[in-house]
Formats: C-alpha cells, sequence, structure tokens
C-alpha cells in the first residue's frame, strides 16, 4: 500500500471508528439509558442526546491528535522523550501533505452523516429554525456541523503541529499538549450551543472558520518540518566548543536535513541540505568550512548518481543555474542520498 493511500486509510478508519462511538453515545441518551451518574437514578433527558452528542463531536475532532497520530514508525526514543504526542512526528514531518489536510474532511463527513442518521431516530428532534432541528429538513444543517468539524479538528491538529515544531523544549510541549485537553472541553461547549444556534448564523461562522483553520494547519506543519532536522546542533553544543567542519558553515540553529561527503581525505567535500538551503561545502587548511557554493530550496529540481570504478558521483540540479557534483562517494549512500533528496524536491516531503 503506498503511504498516500495508507494515510487515507488510516483517517477514514479512525473517522468511522469515532463516529461509531459517538453514535452509541446519542442512541445511549436518546433511548433513556443513561444515568447522570453510575450511582445514581436520574435519567438524563432524552432531549439532551442531540447536543451532548454535538459536544462529544467538538471534544473529539479537538484532541484528535490523541487517538489519530500517523505512524510512529522511526521514532522510537525520540518520541518518548519529546512533549509531542507519540506519531505525530511522523504524521507532520514525514507523511504525505494528505495525511494531515484529510483528517478533518474525512471526520467532518463521517459526524455528519452519522447525525443525519441521529435525527431520524431522535425522540426529541429540536426546534425549527436551529442545526439540530433543522438536520433532516435541509443541506445547511449538515454542512454547518461538517464545516464545525473540519475546524476543530484542523485546530486541535495544528496545535499538535506546533508541539512538534518545539518538541525539543519538552515543558512547553507538555503545556500545549494539556492546552489542547482543555482547549478541547471548549470546542465540546461551543458544538453544543451550535446545537442550539441559528441555522443561517451557524453557517456564516463555521464555514470561514473552516478555510482559516486550513490555513493554520498548514502554517503548523510548515512549522513542524522546518524544525525537524536530523542532526541540529543545540545552542547547548555551539556554546562547548568550536562547531566542527562542515557543521561551521551553518547558521545559528540551523539543522542539517540531509548530509553526504566523499571519501577523499586530502579534499574532502559535504553537500548539506537544510530547511532554508542547500550547501557545497569544504573543509579548509585553517579548519574551518568554505562554502563553494549554495542554493535555494524552490530552485531545487532533484538528484543522480553516476558510477565510475567504484565510486559515485552525486549530483544535485537545479533550475537556472549550474548543479552540485560530489565526485568520490559511496555509491549506496549517493543513491540513497539521491532518492530522498529527489523525493523532498517533488513533494516537500522527507522520506524515510
Amino acid at each position: 500500500m503506498s503511504t498516500r493511500n495508507r494515510a487515507l486509510s488510516h483517517g477514514l478508519t479512525g473517522a468511522i471508528a469515532l463516529s461509531a462511538v459517538a453514535t452509541v453515545v446519542f442512541f445511549v441518551v436518546n433511548t433513556g439509558l443513561a444515568h447522570t451518574s453510575s450511582s445514581s437514578d436520574i435519567v438524563i433527558d432524552a432531549a439532551a442526546a442531540g447536543p451532548l452528542s454535538f459536544a462529544f463531536i467538538g471534544l473529539i475532532t479537538f484532541v484528535s491528535i490523541i487517538f489519530f497520530t500517523g505512524s510512529d514508525r522511526g521514532e522510537g526514543l525520540e518520541s518518548e522523550l519529546s512533549g509531542a504526542p507519540r506519531g505525530s512526528l511522523t504524521l507532520f514531518t514525514k507523511d504525505p501533505l494528505i495525511a494531515v489536510t484529510g483528517i478533518g474532511p474525512l471526520f467532518g463527513l463521517c459526524f455528519s452523516l452519522a447525525a443525519l442518521l441521529w435525527h431520524t431516530f431522535a425522540s426529541a428532534p429540536g426546534a425549527p429554525g436551529t442545526v439540530w432541528g433543522d438536520f433532516t429538513n435541509s443541506p445547511l444543517p449538515f454542512v454547518v456541523l461538517c464545516a464545525a468539524a473540519i475546524a476543530s479538528t484542523n485546530f486541535g491538529l495544528a496545535m499538535a503541529g506546533i508541539t512538534v515544531a518545539v518538541r525539543s523544549r519538552t515543558g512547553l510541549a507538555l503545556w500545549l499538549v494539556a492546552g489542547n485537553v482543555i482547549l478541547g472541553m471548549g470546542a465540546g461547549a461551543l458544538f453544543a450551543w451550535l446545537s442550539f444556534a441559528n441555522t443561517v448564523i451557524a453557517a456564516t461562522i463555521t464555514i470561514p472558520l473552516a478555510v482559516v483553520s486550513v490555513v493554520v494547519l498548514l502554517g503548523a506543519r510548515r512549522m513542524a518540518v522546518a524544525s525537524a532536522g536530523e542532526e541540529k546542533l543545540s545552542l547547548r553544543a555551539r556554546r562547548r566548543g568550536p562547531t566542527p567542519p562542515p557543521y561551521d558553515a551553518l547558521d545559528r540553529d540551523e539543522s542539517v536535513w540531509l548530509k553526504i561527503g566523499n571519501r577523499n581525505p586530502r579534499g574532502a567535500e559535504f553537500l548539506l541540505v537544510t530547511p532554508s538551503r542547500l550547501v557545497h561545502t569544504r573543509p579548509t587548511s585553517s579548519g574551518s568550512t568554505e562554502i563553494i557554493d549554495e542554493a535555494a530550496p524552490n530552485q531545487l529540481v532533484g538528484a543522480s548518481t553516476r558510477v565510475d570504478h567504484g565510486y559515485a558521483t552525486a549530483v544535485v540540479q537545479f533550475r537556472d543555474r549550474p548543479a552540485f557534483r560530489l565526485h568520490g562517494t559511496d555509491p549506496e549512500e549517493a543513491a540513497e542520498f539521491a532518492r530522498r533528496l529527489t523525493v523532498l524536491a517533488r513533494s516537500g516531503i522527507l522520506p524515510d
């Protein structure tokens, strides 16, 4: 299964599973089987089934990152030491863009379809003119709930993306996770209000919010990707002493996504790929690093290799400028470097 199909399948499975849970919640309240507490004989009024189920949707969508975090392959100990939710590093920095942006629409569609089923069997169908009351009378309430679920999911995921971006500051990351849960409770309260809201007014609020949430989510993902350097040099490491070549060619806190060097001890050269540039470097006789050439990421077209007498030349192609060539590299290392760099150029995602 391709990465794209795996991501869509994972998202759809999560949306269906949580919609099924919400459906159970609705029918338990709707049939008069729900009590205010395990030790109480007071039954929750069936009229609360709609608002309570809406509140459940708001909470679940906003904190969906807790239940749906992509795979955590390759994260290992890093995911345990980070404050970011387990698996979210992969979801935001390695999985394709559709893995992140597709969760909200899948959740919105599944929860809205579930609500359509709920209203058909509702003991208390709600007041006319409200989102819950008009659910089976007009398509607009369906659109309102779908847009609200998309917005809630995207804003919750955006907070998780920011958590990934600041994961090196574990305390702050943990506070963001706690804040996500607290805001999720607030989203639940807003969704309960939404069930009573005028349908037209609710549409004018939720549809623009859904659009804004997509922009916020894309920004959070960009932050997460930019922070996901594979060999980031910490400020503490920089204070301990001189930064060794070729890392002394980097700006402060600039991270390395990909690196490859040749096997010539007298004429060693490196190609470094960072979030902001591609750099061709070589050490100088004084022990520092000289930048031979550099290019911007938006100039990158791809990479390839050429093998000659057991050694490979890694070639990085750009638009409107000469290619970078690194001679004397290991063939397997060069082939893997070229593969990953080409995928990065085409998709914007650094593959495993």
